[in-house]
């Protein structure tokens, strides 16, 4: 197999992504191989309560990445060189469960960040998220993280008809874990008719930041990033980022499980990444985009996009 650029980006062989190496996703294996980052899929979609299809997305966001190349060229760096990056493949979801399946997910995070690598995890529904910040929260309980989240909605639901463990509830079971506080938390662009009044409640009275689209249509992108990384870098450790596919647009994201007009640009999101990419990230996901719905793969490959833009920035930041 020729190693040139060009043929890194034909439709031959296994569905990694980047055509990465597979690695099971065991501390000793991630630290001996020198890995700084590695993907992680989780594909579970069994409580999301309006389209499903997020399931698939961990396959599609593989095969999509075949379209790029290593050499990012904003930043000057080949991502996979830089972070050593690998593919940790997909969790054993647990279908039905919700609690289970963030468990599980849970673990294997966990094992990615005791290895010394960063965690980019590909949903699956929103509630996968979880599995991110409680393997944070596990590998340093004492620690204290910023959460910055870009979505259409709040996602603070303290459950779903009795169910705490929906995709509707990622930041109300976060603010319960040690290592995360409502103070260094911040949700960007929620607008429109589909957020209940008591999820805005919630974070009003448990004193979270939030940005609507409004704020980011009057102020613009990079003021709200500014605004939002004192808050969620303030006395923190690092923090957590956690791409909802929905905060755009729904013309530039239609591949979602809940596409909404008047959401944020791809543009808007690129620029975002590049300024948080200079932070100290402990983690990152995206989630939520449903390939069933997503012609001809648009959400699926500004996904990807937006996760190599993430490497790339973090990387150009470790390099200079």
């Amino acid at each position: 197999m020729t190693n040139d650029t060009w043929s890194s980006v034909l439709h031959g062989g296994i569905s990694t992504f980047m055509k990465t190496p597979i690695i099971q996703p065991k501390r000793d294996i991630i630290k001996n191989e020198g890995v700084k980052a590695a993907v992680i899929g989780i594909p579970f979609d069994g409580t999301t309560i309006t389209r499903p299809g997020s399931t698939m997305g961990p396959r599609k966001f593989r095969d999509v990445s075949s379209s790029v190349i290593p050499y990012h060229f904003d930043y000057d760096v080949d991502v996979v060189k830089a972070f050593n990056l690998k593919d940790c493949g997909d969790v054993d979801v647990k279908i039905g469960s919700g609690y289970e399946t963030v468990q599980r997910g849970k673990d294997s995070v966990l094992e990615i960040l005791h290895g010394g690598a960063m965690p980019v995890i590909v949903g699956g529904e929103h509630l996968v998220t979880v599995s991110g910040t409680k393997a944070v929260n596990e590998f340093n309980p004492s620690g204290n993280y910023g959460f910055i989240m870009f979505d259409a909605h709040f996602d603070t639901a303290t459950d779903i008809d009795g169910d705490k463990w929906s995709h509707c509830c990622p930041v109300t079971r976060t603010m319960e874990l040690n290592c995360f506080k409502p103070e260094n938390t911040v949700i960007i662009g929620p607008h429109g008719p589909t957020n209940p009044k008591a999820e805005l409640e919630y974070v009003i009275e448990q004193n979270i930041s939030y940005f609507t689209m409004r704020d980011i249509y009057k102020q613009g992108i990079e003021k709200i990033i500014e605004e939002a990384i004192k808050i969620a870098s303030k006395d923190t450790d690092g923090i957590y980022i956690s791409i909802d596919m929905d905060c755009l647009d729904s013309s530039h994201s239609p591949g979602t499980v809940a596409p909404t007009p008047g959401g944020m640009t791809t543009r808007e999101m690129i620029l975002a990444i590049e300024r948080l990419g200079k932070e100290d990230v402990i983690g990152l996901d995206v989630v939520e985009f449903a390939p069933p719905y997503d012609h001809p793969d648009i959400t699926a490959i500004s996904a990807v996009r937006f996760v190599v833009d993430f490497l790339g920035s973090i990387a150009s930041r470790k390099n200079n």
